[in-house]
């Protein structure tokens, strides 16, 4: 079961693409967490956010349908990591899909339009973060040849503060 259409999303968007976000990290952290959900913004603010996302050219996000409902969603932005050149590598700062479709090849779909999408933009190379708990998202993108390129951070979006190793895909030049 895959996407029956992807499209660039608009602010419009934006609810349904929160309603995505919230209840994938939910699906995917709520037991490594001690407190869910963490501190901080409620859903009316969390979805004015999404709606500035959207409305910024810089940042291109995909989304994908079933039945007309946005059911997965991925973007891409010029890396924001202040030892990488914004102009040459792309960075995948959410790739999220509803549980109920996890598995289903959506991801992938929806990772390679990424892809091809930074490509188009001119990017060498993508970058992402990955929590070193989320096992299962590491084995998905190695198995599409993102590697660990060394560098790492705290995330401190949670009371637990776990670690993020940053990932990487070059997308120019041979095998890419």
């Amino acid at each position: 079961m895959t996407a029956e259409r992807l499209r660039d999303a608009s602010t419009e968007d934006a609810a349904s693409i929160e309603a995505v976000h919230s209840a994938s990290r939910e699906a995917a952290y709520r037991s490594h967490v001690s407190q869910w959900p963490p501190e901080g913004p409620g859903r009316a603010e969390r979805v004015a956010r999404w709606a500035r996302w959207l409305a910024d050219e810089d940042i291109h996000c995909i989304v994908a349908e079933r039945s007309g409902e946005i059911v997965g969603f991925v973007t891409v932005r010029g890396a924001t990591d202040r030892n990488l050149s914004p102009e040459l590598v792309a960075e995948m700062p959410t790739l999220y899909i509803a549980p109920e479709h996890w598995r289903s090849g959506l991801g992938t779909v929806l990772c390679h339009a990424a892809l091809e999408r930074a490509r188009e933009l001119g990017f060498e190379s993508l970058v992402l973060w990955v929590l070193e708990i989320n096992e299962r998202a590491r084995a998905f993108y190695a198995s599409l040849g993102f590697q660990p390129d060394g560098a790492a951070r705290v995330d401190d979006g949670t009371p637990e503060a776990f670690g993020a190793d940053r990932y990487r895909l070059e997308l120019q030049g041979p095998g890419a």
